[in-house]
């Protein structure tokens, strides 16, 4: 028997479960999310060990899903200063290295860009060789000026060497202690897109550095000496080293975490999960019990990429989110009173309006601290005008219209399918939903995003360029699985729980030959 506890930290709250070995809730709390974040974490893990009662020596594992990164890049703060090398001239100098970056983003990070002569083409034929006195002419220019580096080669997706000796000369001038992001292993083939998310990636490792030495002082603290894991944005586990070298693949963590969590708590398989959070309601396809992969090149903080990332659709409607009155229409947001809800709305003696105080005063909702409801439900009829039950019908059809309006983005076909409440704000999602074909409450729903992050699996993936003429496609499809297959069972997967997710041979167009071949397993951890 042993034990794990997962921990998920939103804008408003850091929600923990504790469960037993077999996935059930033994525990669970909902805590404010603090401004240094540890303690609110702490707060969390703290409380659901009070009231599980069971031996810390037994709690074996700590999963975390954390919006850190998402948060440093929206809000620019705490950014490495970075180098980024495209090995790839004589081609590839028409787009200069963060052209589609914001001009904001681009005056943080881009003074060190530098084009180098190299890369491949898609069958691994040289564009150039590598010039190491040119490398390293670039690479004396940034010493002493950057903490990180991003390296990007054409086609390095087929053949990664030049990238791994741009590394290894990067360690020679700027030292070891140099953080190092090679493109290959973090985007997809498009050289634009994956040279960003390398970038995005090397400016968010000094970030990564301070929230995994801050995950392991809390648990320290709390004289835990479980393994701990991060959540990553395919709904698997990543370890705190692939957490600091990979950052940016736990961007969108959280809203996966929840669509997850609810496919486990309410046992469906294929579904919308729709989270609601004190902000935003945030909506992801299940399939297969695991989030669908977006198709659409994805735009973190204004830049974009081509990493996977779930496909998560929001809109603005969360228990903070801001209610306006004008003429005989209603408002809903887009902004929200997020975490300041017991500071600001009118159920708790504020001056704002918010989805949260209708259903208080319509006793759908209970939170603590909350005033009178005739008394503030005199001030409701003020600020709109009109009687509450006429207000409060107004406010249910403009969130009925916005949540329809999801459901109909998520959908593929006409279909109806059962559609999954999930997180704090819940109780604002309608009973009926245009489009589904049934709208589910489960159990332990408001804490779907930590059991989601508490359950999740660890993966591995890989994907490869093949020239068909020159190789054999089903042997080269066996090799990439045995190399991910055993990449898996180093990272800690139970050999015979190991899934495959993904094996896909796609032929490139205008590119005779060219095959993409992509792989992608996940197991359960070791017992």
């Amino acid at each position: 028997m042993y034990y794990k506890i997962g921990v998920d930290v939103g804008g408003t709250n850091t929600d923990a479960v504790l469960v037993s070995h077999d996935n059930n809730i033994l525990a669970k709390t909902k805590q404010t999310t603090t401004l240094d974040v540890s303690s609110g974490i702490e707060n969390a893990i703290k409380q659901v060990m009070l009231e599980a009662k069971v031996p810390k020596e037994e709690i074996k594992y700590i999963m975390l899903g954390t919006t850190h990164c998402t948060n440093a890049l929206v809000e620019r703060k705490e950014l490495n200063k970075i180098g980024a090398i495209r090995i790839g001239l004589p081609a590839s100098s028409a787009i200069p290295t963060m052209t589609d970056f914001p001009e904001d983003l681009k005056t943080i990070l881009g003074r060190h860009l530098y084009m180098v002569h190299g890369g491949y083409e898609f069958d691994g034929r040289l564009i150039s060789p590598l010039n190491e006195e040119e490398v390293k002419k670039c690479l004396h220019k940034m010493r002493g000026e950057i903490e990180s580096l991003a390296i990007t080669g054409i086609f390095s997706k087929t053949l990664p060497d030049q990238e791994l000796q741009v590394a290894t000369w990067a360690k020679e001038v700027l030292g070891e202690n140099i953080r190092i992001s090679c493109s290959h292993q973090i985007g997809g083939l498009g050289l634009l897109e994956r040279e960003n998310a390398a970038i995005l990636n090397a400016a968010l490792q000094g970030v990564a550095l301070k929230m995994v030495k801050a995950f392991k002082e809390t648990v320290s603290c709390l004289g835990l000496s479980s393994q701990l894991f991060i959540g990553q944005n395919d709904g698997t586990l990543m370890s705190l080293e692939q957490a600091q070298d990979f950052p940016v693949l736990t961007i969108s963590s959280g809203p996966t975490n929840s669509i997850r969590g609810a496919g486990a708590l309410s046992n469906v398989k294929n579904g919308i999960v729709i989270d609601v959070g004190g902000t935003t309601s945030d909506g992801g396809v299940l399939v297969n019990f695991f989030p669908r992969e977006s198709t659409q090149a994805a735009q973190i903080g204004g830049v974009l990429t081509n990493f996977r990332m779930p496909d998560v659709v929001a809109v603005g409607i969360g228990g903070g989110t801001i209610v306006r009155f004008e003429d005989k229409k209603c408002q809903l947001g887009p902004d929200s009173v997020g975490y300041m809800l017991k500071e600001k709305a009118i159920a708790f003696g504020g001056d704002t309006l918010t989805l949260s105080d209708f259903y208080i005063a319509n006793n759908q909702l209970e939170i603590e601290d909350s005033l009178q409801k005739a008394e503030f439900k005199k001030r409701i009829e003020q600020i709109s005008d009109r009687s509450f039950y006429k207000a409060l019908e107004l406010v249910k059809e403009q969130i009925q219209l916005s949540i329809e309006k999801l459901v109909d983005k998520l959908k593929t076909d006409s279909k109806e399918i059962p559609v999954i409440a999930c997180g704090g704000g819940a109780f604002l999602l309608p009973k009926q939903i245009e489009g589904a074909s049934e709208v589910l409450f489960p159990e332990h729903l408001e804490v779907a995003n930590a059991f989601g992050a508490c359950i999740a699996q660890i993966s591995c993936e890989e994907e490869m360029v093949i020239n068909t003429m020159q190789n054999d496609e089903k042997q080269e499809l066996e090799r990439l699985l045995s190399n991910v297959k055993n990449e898996l069972l180093k990272n800690g997967a139970s050999e015979n729980s190991i899934n495959v997710l993904a094996k896909e041979s796609i032929p490139l167009a205008y590119l005779p030959g060219a095959v993409k071949l992509k792989v992608k397993l996940c197991g359960d951890l070791i017992r």
